[in-house]
């Protein structure tokens, strides 16, 4: 074990009930949250070592972060108590520290909605002042992404996946998994001057709805081995209600009250053995895609080519 300097005060009750050091993995996202988080709120931020890094909150970060009206100031932050221990001017910054937390909510309370505008490609916008479109017409194309919570509960399951699916609002085209393609990309609340905005064709509402039109015929598809189990569960429970109320109280049976009693005692079983699948949108962002669109001639016909240089493929 590391023996390091006498622990802050201030740390000391965050560094209780956490491990010492952080697995290299669990290390890796930790740094990967933060490069992301300062980098979104446009904080200055350097590494001093691998576990210690210090930001230069500007005031208006530092009021979001520390409270309201908390003027600028640094801010170290440690990644393992060991780090911890060490700076005695560092603060905890791992998952269960009193930082994380604050910087987990910031992030996902400014994750539910944004807008923003993709600057730069690889290997298409990389720093250029007019992007090279081989005498394309190029547009920014407003695309709903939406990440959405799937959960299939029955009594003895409760499974979650995420699911992520965007629409494109000027031609309506839905697609899974598009937010992979944003990775490598960079990102900006303003849009690159040298490209124009196309007009919105597609409502929020028909794109929510093309959204949950998609997710009803995911669900047919996949296998649904899990709600069989659930049901035979629910009807043996109901059978069993049945034999209750038929053989143990039949001079009641005819009694408005006690039947009463009976549904709603079917419709408890229900509530709690019957599969359900539950879909839930808790993220959205409007982003506008640099979209190519090509015009070839061929006798008297015009055909319209299209290419998006984000998932790096032509489109029908």
């Amino acid at each position: 074990m590391v023996i390091g300097p006498q622990v802050p005060k201030q740390n000391e009750e965050k560094l209780q009930g956490l491990p010492e050091l952080p697995a290299p993995k669990e290390l890796t996202g930790i740094q990967s949250f933060l490069n992301q988080f300062c980098h979104n709120l446009r904080l200055e931020y350097r590494w001093l070592e691998e576990k210690v890094a210090e930001e230069q909150l500007n005031d208006e970060a530092a009021s979001l972060i520390e409270g309201h009206r908390t003027l600028a100031n640094r801010c170290k932050l440690a990644l393992s108590p060991e780090s911890a221990a060490a700076h005695k001017d560092g603060e905890l910054f791992m998952p269960g520290s009193y930082r994380w937390d604050r910087f987990l909510a910031i992030a996902n309370h400014k994750g539910r909605l944004c807008r923003a505008y993709v600057t730069a490609i690889p290997g298409f916008l990389d720093d250029v002042e007019e992007p090279e479109t081989d005498m394309g017409e190029v547009n920014y194309e407003p695309h709903l992404l939406v990440h959405w919570r799937i959960d299939y509960r029955t009594q003895q399951l409760n499974r979650r996946r995420i699911l992520d699916l965007t629409v494109n609002l000027v031609t309506g085209h839905l697609e899974t998994g598009y937010y992979q393609y944003l990775e490598g990309c960079s990102l900006d609340e303003k849009p690159l001057p040298c490209i124009p905005t196309a007009k919105r064709r597609v409502a929020f509402k028909a794109a929510y709805k093309l959204m949950t039109d998609e997710i009803r015929y995911l669900l047919t598809i996949e296998d649904n081995s899990w709600t069989e189990a659930a049901t035979r569960q629910l009807a043996w429970e109901i059978q069993v209600l049945e034999e209750y109320y038929n053989n143990h109280r039949p001079a009641e049976h005819a009694d408005g009250q006690t039947a009463r009693e009976k549904d709603m005692r079917i419709q408890e079983l229900k509530r709690r053995f019957q599969p359900r699948v539950l879909a839930s949108p808790f993220a959205a962002a409007l982003l506008y895609i640099p979209m190519i669109n090509y015009q070839a001639s061929i006798g008297t016909q015009t055909l319209c080519l299209r290419f998006d240089p984000v998932a790096g493929r032509a489109l029908e």
